[in-house]
């Protein structure tokens, strides 16, 4: 541990908490694990035993706890809203994983108790650090206008019991892998969705949605988007393309190419190397907070891609188009 390194407590340890501390524990430059906290007592306990970091585990004790700086939580987002909460009345930064509530009322209220207690507070919608996703982004221009947006992406089942538990989870495929297509398209085209139709299904799940399919308008009015996600697929695809009046940007994020489609003529872009966006997410927040900075991904943008989600879920159970504000 550096001097002045940033002292993390991590509330959520779980298949993809354990990401967040294996970064803290090794990857992150002025930052640390400096507690965790587990609903596995055993597991928990053995893991900071073995990492020589204190335990807790009631959240509530470490948010308050003097060893620690800064929180992430990486739980079922459920739990969000009270652990946002008295992490703000502690008046310490926040990071939280995707999506920033199970409602847009949750998120709201989230947004509000860090606003109004002047916390700094980032929701990681990690796929806006993919490199096939920048390097898209620094070629947009160069298709011209562009009218349509697809978006997809497509995984398989998830082992996760609590992803189909619609008190823990919230929500199915709409809430928690759409969440990074919406995200995605607003910071893609710098634009607002303004109405949404979707349709979901379950093929493998029981309770919640693990498909779903929609068409987006933004307020523009220049621009179709089309989604579509999945967690029933053999294998596993990240698709992002663009299409503009002077040709087309096609690549995917989990295969990390991209290229450049111009008439009949396809051209290859340069991707760098894939950077683990998990780490960039926690190496963004850290250097925001070094710096006096504001976080990159604000909890307003973490509210909109919910209150997109939301919009999703309702027209998928209404059979109808819905407005957003």
């Amino acid at each position: 541990m550096g001097k002045g390194d940033l002292r993390f407590g991590l509330i959520g340890l779980g298949r993809h908490g354990s990401r967040y501390a294996r970064h803290l524990l090794h990857d992150v430059a002025g930052a640390v694990l400096g507690a965790v906290c587990r609903r596995d007592r055993a597991a928990g306990e053995e893991f900071a035993a073995a990492h020589g970091v204190p335990f807790f585990e009631d959240w509530r004790e470490l948010i308050w706890s003097p060893v620690v700086d800064a929180v992430a939580v990486v739980t079922p987002p459920a739990l969000y809203l009270p652990i946002s909460q008295e992490t703000a009345r502690a008046g310490k930064p926040l990071l939280l994983e995707k999506p920033l509530g199970t409602s847009p009322q949750e998120a709201r209220a989230i947004v509000q108790a860090a606003a109004e207690a002047r916390i700094p507070l980032m929701v990681a919608q990690t796929m806006r650090f993919s490199e096939v996703v920048q390097t898209l982004l620094a070629h947009k221009p160069s298709i011209g206008p562009v009218h349509m947006l697809v978006l997809s992406q497509r995984l398989e089942p998830s082992p996760l019991a609590w992803l189909d538990d619609p008190a823990a989870a919230g929500g199915g495929t709409i809430l928690h892998t759409g969440i990074h297509l919406f995200d995605l398209v607003r910071y893609l085209m710098e634009d607002e969705v303004a109405q949404v139709s979707c349709v979901a299904s379950r093929v493998f799940s029981r309770h919640l949605e693990d498909s779903f399919a929609a068409l987006f308008t933004l307020r523009s009015g220049s621009v179709l988007c089309h989604l579509d996600s999945c967690r029933f697929a053999g294998g596993r695809t990240g698709r992002i393309e663009l299409v503009g009046e002077k040709g087309q940007l096609m690549g995917d994020h989990i295969h990390n190419f991209a290229c450049r489609v111009e008439g009949r003529q396809t051209t290859p872009l340069p991707v760098p190397p894939p950077v683990n966006t998990v780490c960039a997410a926690l190496e963004a927040f850290t250097s925001c907070l070094q710096k006096g900075k504001e976080p990159p991904i604000s909890g307003q943008d973490g509210l909109r891609a919910v209150e997109i989600a939301w919009a999703c879920q309702r027209s998928a159970q209404l059979g109808e188009t819905v407005h957003l504000p």
